[in-house]
């Protein structure tokens, strides 16, 4: 499966990455305060069933620019297999331009942007990452948002929302 540019984009900086590799016991966290200027987690975090570890997160470069790559990974803890499931995407530039799109997970872990990665994801530790170049072409407009990453029963595995301008 093709992505465009902007869907590569919008996918990378949310997180939808997958790399299952062990990482050393940390202890996972919740505080919103922590997650840095440009996203915060959604809903109830506490019902998600990926659980980000404490500085588990990296966004690089922290004010993401048009005409370069943006880096996601995130170090947690998967507390139940995904076997499958969807990425809903629901964003507006500047309130103006909105971007609705429902895609399958699996498909998603498999393109370039995630390193070709199969489904399942095995519960417990993880390592998620994902790189695509934002378009030139994306105006520098305020972006805001939500990602949503549901599992094959409909739970959702994680929520990010978004809201920054792009530089």
């Amino acid at each position: 499966m093709r992505f465009d540019s902007t869907t590569a984009f919008l996918l990378a900086a949310t997180c939808l990455l997958a790399s299952a590799q062990p990482i050393e016991q940390q202890h996972s966290f919740m505080r919103p305060e922590e997650h840095g200027d440009i996203w915060s987690l959604c809903d109830n975090p506490s019902s998600h069933t990926l659980i980000a570890y404490k500085n588990g997160v990296d966004i690089s470069p922290s004010i993401p620019h048009t005409g370069q790559d943006i880096s996601v990974k995130i170090n947690g803890n998967l507390l139940s297999e995904v076997t499958g499931g969807t990425v809903s995407i629901d964003l507006k530039l500047l309130s103006m331009i909105k971007v609705n799109k429902k895609l399958d997970l699996c498909s998603v872990l498999n393109s370039d942007i995630m390193g070709h990665k199969q489904c399942p994801l095995s519960a417990g530790d993880l390592l998620l990452e994902a790189k695509a170049l934002i378009p030139r072409e994306i105006p520098k407009l305020p972006l805001d948002g939500t990602i949503r990453i549901s599992d094959q029963h409909d739970q959702t595995v994680t929520c990010i929302r978004l809201n920054f301008s792009l530089q």
